[in-house]
């Protein structure tokens, strides 16, 4: 329970200290993926568990690093699919990530996986898009 509650007050430390000139900067991006990078690792919900993770039913990594991080085309399907997309979502920041994700593996050695993901700021919504590329 203390764990929940110290992710919960980082993050509102966290939503709080970002000023509006950040929106949808690389340092937003950088900052929101390491917010839901650190619940990945503590084993909580979050936007960025990778596709094979959550189908092989992996344990959370233990690290990571960014490799990377260049701009990137916006993903038309970063918004929410109950409304239409707005018009203007080419113009949207996004950002390429490359991640290296090192898990524990079966023999107790740590095993890197290099992982690259598109995050899309939805400037109508206010937030940010993770997708996974492959």
């Amino acid at each position: 329970m203390k764990t929940s509650q110290c992710w919960s007050v980082l993050v509102l430390v966290g939503m709080i200290g970002c000023s509006a000139n950040m929106v949808g900067t690389e340092a937003a991006a950088r900052k929101f993926f390491d917010v839901e990078f650190q619940k990945w690792m503590a084993g909580e919900k979050n936007s960025v568990s990778t596709m094979k993770s959550r189908v092989n039913l992996h344990q959370e990594p233990i690290s990571y690093e960014i490799r990377s991080v260049v701009p990137d085309e916006p993903d038309f399907l970063a918004y929410d699919k109950s409304r239409e997309l707005p018009k203007d979502w080419r113009s949207w920041p996004a950002f390429k990530l490359n991640v290296a994700i090192e898990w524990k593996s079966q023999v107790g050695t740590p095993l890197t996986n290099v992982t690259t993901y598109t995050l899309t700021w939805n400037a109508d919504e206010k937030r940010w898009y993770v997708m996974e590329r492959f």
